[in-house]
């Protein structure tokens, strides 16, 4: 199995969010004589550092992976799929912008999982999927495009076992 890490770009927000986070609360602490403020903005700011720790411990320890049997695609532990390799087409780095609602939605005829709006791998199936995202049922797709830190790599590693 080789891992295909996807959170280089997502890392440094969340490191920022922790920092803001807590400045914020120390700021509060000395700031407030409100007890019960003070202690209702406290709970929520390490409420926020706890999802915070949480997504970077996510995202090194579950990245992509792929192996002779499937590639397995995640999103922060909210996604996770698993497409068998006898499934998968041709991958292709292909760079695209996404103007998406959500991190993973059908587009088109797409599964996209984004990272920040943006995607650089592309991996057609040889037969159309049905993905089940929930509020919008079943839908076929043809392809999946992803985020990869090292898109060569990941091209590389998925026609290895494509082919």
């Amino acid at each position: 199995m080789v891992e295909i890490p996807y959170g280089k770009r997502m890392r440094p927000r969340y490191w920022r969010f922790l920092i803001i986070t807590a400045v914020g609360i120390a700021l509060v602490a000395f700031a407030l004589d409100i007890p019960w403020l003070l202690i209702t903005l406290i709970v929520l700011g390490v409420l926020n550092v706890i999802v915070c720790v949480g997504a970077l411990y996510v995202l090194h320890r579950q990245p992509h992976t792929v192996s002779d049997d499937e590639l397995r695609l995640r999103q922060l532990g909210f996604f996770d799929w698993r497409i068998p390799t006898a499934d998968l087409g041709s991958a292709q780095v292909a760079e695209r912008s996404h103007k998406g609602q959500r991190s993973v939605e059908v587009i088109g005829d797409a599964l996209v999982i984004q990272s920040l709006t943006r995607t650089n791998v592309s991996v057609p199936f040889r037969e159309p999927q049905l993905v089940d995202l929930g509020k919008t049922g079943a839908q076929r797709v043809e392809r999946v495009e992803f985020w990869a830190d090292d898109p060569d790599r990941a091209v590389r590693e998925i026609n290895a076992r494509t082919t």
